[in-house]
């Protein structure tokens, strides 16, 4: 009987229930109500309530208690051994202190032997071949994607060259139609390029080509669509070939975001220190100078003849024995052939490019359309920026196959002497000229009796003997017994997106199909040194704060030479002249080449004037001092322009030809 039952029974016996339900009761009748119970029933009524309260408190930790114990061993715990049934008890906090302790025992026993990884679904990955699968009815290799579908002309004579006499000539919607996949095909292998470029993917081309990036996509929709992964992988083996001829960015780092020019701060300290006085004397101070590097506007611009002729061509490269073993479509074929030739052009160009602006109506030389390393070097000494090492014994302008190890010591010793007292020769590195690797390795072998490979980097095929100063041997320089050095870095090439050149555009021009692509391209330093008015206040500078470090390596005019030999290079110096001497022709020049002519010794200065092969220079060229230079350039019609020309210390630029031109 619980306490509400014994207090009924009570209020019944006392005639007090109405009372009590209404709420009635008095003070005296509730006194009443109190001693009756605790007479029956031996306890008072508020005891008997606070029991019951307790009670019900126990049964709920009660509840949380089993609750616990079941689930610790669910989890693998274990109750102790001399528990018979574990159904029919309550579990004590020792229950679950001894079941968690076991569970602990469990859990390090399971990690010595963890379960097998099975998983909850099994697929199997499929990657895609640059081969394809085979051609089907409906794909070109086999690959479900419109770009190979054999709805399209050239994909069914790609499948099977007999094709193209069967389907006759093509028409003019057939022709639109290739027009316009060969134009979205080269933005999307832009795109692609610009892809891999920016994310240095570039830097291991054997990976590229192998596929090893073709799961990297950037702004590519459908990513779970073979056919996107399979013109992926082909795009990128497209960009490996083109990118695997010699690199110039192997050399020299490309600075990318230049649409027009790129201003590059420097900052000169002056000193600072002084010994302590009394009183406002300062010491110090800043100056500011910056470089200047332009880009100038490339082109590719084709005309690939009528269709049935791009047909001919590439049913000939599918009929070669042993031809490519990747087999490219017709469309693949076109544009991986025409960048080809067009990155070969551009790694020469940027060693040997210099920008004129093209003659109207008239195809330029891929050598003119932007300026490269070398001619923008011989703009900064023509600037009084750099300070060519040379002296009075011409030990450094050229070198032959016997003395090229002497010289090259030499110009690095030189260099040494002439560095600050806190500056090194740490992480400057030599550029020598590759054609004449074989030369520096015969002197190595002659000079330490060494016959060996030269194998590993750190060989003197590739390291200045007695020094830590690493060589690196760049291509494109011809015979030119160039020598340089500097941070690598310094020296970059400027564009303006990565790519660009790959974009090649097609469109109908009546019979003919005319492709093209544009894009920026040039070459600047990051940091020279300090810019002079004269070349006399460079000489006295003596290289301090000069950062990059070249020879003078012209070639000599002999004494009294009325023509100059192209083939000697495209830079040469007169020499002591016995008598007036007028040059009147560049034998053998070449078509993108400009040709500095400067003046060696002032007794008889060599003369051009303005007639003959070089009625289109300015005016008659008449140097009077050392130093003092002609810049020319062949034209489409056998005659000279003038590019830029110094006289008595005077430089003058001729902007029409060369607007961009940095001087």
């Amino acid at each position: 009987m619980n306490w509400k039952e014994k207090l009924k029974k009570v209020l019944e016996l006392l005639g007090f229930t109405s009372k009590f339900e209404s709420k009635a009761l008095t003070n005296e009748e509730f006194q009443q109500v109190l001693e009756r119970y605790q007479r029956d029933y031996q306890v008072t009524l508020q005891d008997d309530i606070n029991a019951e309260q307790e009670q019900a408190q126990s049964e709920a930790m009660q509840k949380q208690l089993n609750a616990i114990y079941s689930a610790v061993l669910a989890a693998g715990g274990e109750p102790e051994q001399n528990v018979a049934d574990e159904g029919e008890r309550n579990a004590t906090q020792q229950d679950i202190v001894t079941a968690i302790n076991n569970l602990g025992s469990r859990i390090e026993i399971l990690s010595r032997q963890p379960a097998a990884d099975i998983p909850e679904q099994k697929g199997n990955a499929v990657i895609v071949s640059i081969h394809g699968f085979g051609n089907t009815p409906e794909y070109l290799f086999g690959v479900q994607a419109p770009m190979y579908s054999m709805g399209l002309r050239w994909n069914r004579i790609a499948a099977n060259p007999a094709m193209a006499a069967a389907l006759g000539e093509p028409t003019n919607a057939e022709q639109e139609a290739f027009r316009k996949a060969v134009s979205e095909y080269g933005a999307a292998l832009r795109q692609r390029a610009k892809y891999l470029i920016e994310n240095k993917m570039t830097a291991d081309l054997k990976a590229v080509a192998e596929g090893k990036f073709s799961t990297n996509y950037a702004g590519v929709d459908n990513l779970g669509d073979m056919g996107t992964q399979f013109t992926i992988r082909r795009q990128d083996a497209i960009i490996a070939r083109v990118l695997s001829t010699v690199k110039m960015t192997d050399f020299f780092p490309v600075r990318y975001g230049i649409q027009d020019n790129d201003v590059i701060f420097n900052a000169f300290f002056d000193e600072v220190s002084q010994a302590w006085q009394e009183g406002a004397v300062y010491k110090g101070g800043m100056k500011i100078e910056n470089e200047r590097g332009y880009v100038d506007d490339a082109m590719i611009k084709m005309m690939w003849g009528p269709m049935k002729d791009l047909e001919r061509k590439y049913i000939a490269y599918l009929n070669t024995s042993g031809s490519d073993p990747i087999k490219w479509n017709m469309i693949e074929y076109q544009m991986l052939n025409s960048l080809l030739e067009a990155q070969r052009e551009q790694n020469i160009r940027r060693m040997r490019g210099i920008y004129v602006k093209p003659e109207s109506g008239v195809a330029g030389s891929y050598l003119t359309a932007s300026t490269g390393i070398l001619y923008r070097l011989l703009d900064y000494i023509h600037s009084n920026k750099l300070l060519v090492t040379d002296d009075s014994d011409k030990t450094f302008r050229a070198y032959t196959e016997s003395t090229m190890l002497g010289t090259v010591q030499l110009f690095v010793a030189e260099i040494k002497s002439h560095l600050g007292e806190d500056e090194t020769l740490d992480g400057k590195v030599l550029y020598l000229n590759e054609r004449h690797k074989s030369w520096w390795l015969k002197c190595i072998r002659t000079q330490f009796h060494l016959d060996t490979d030269f194998a590993g980097v750190n060989s003197y095929a590739n390291i200045v003997p007695d020094t830590d100063v690493r060589i690196i041997w760049l291509p494109y320089l011809g015979n030119l017994t160039f020598m340089m050095m500097q941070e690598p870095g310094n020296l970059q090439f400027l564009e303006f997106l990565p790519g660009e050149m790959m974009g090649l555009q097609m469109e109908q021009q009546m019979e003919m199909v005319r492709a093209w692509s544009t894009w920026k391209e040039g070459t600047a330093a990051a940091f020279l040194g300090r810019k002079f008015s004269s070349r006399a206040e460079l000489v006295a500078n003596d290289y301090q704060w000069q950062q990059i470090f070249l020879n003078l390596f012209a070639a000599d005019i002999a004494a009294d030479a009325t023509t100059v030999d192209a083939g000697n290079g495209f830079w040469q110096i007169t020499g002591v002249n016995t008598e007036a001497t007028a040059i009147t022709d560049i034998t053998g020049a070449k078509n993108g080449v400009a040709y500095c002519i400067e003046i060696g010794d002032e007794t008889h200065p060599s003369t051009i004037a303005k007639s003959g092969k070089f009625e289109k220079i300015k005016e008659a060229w008449e140097p009077t001092k050392v130093g003092d230079y002609i810049l020319v350039i062949l034209l489409s019609d056998g005659k000279f322009a003038e590019l830029e020309r110094c006289v008595g210390g005077n430089r003058t630029i001729n902007r029409e030809l060369n607007p961009h031109y940095v001087g």
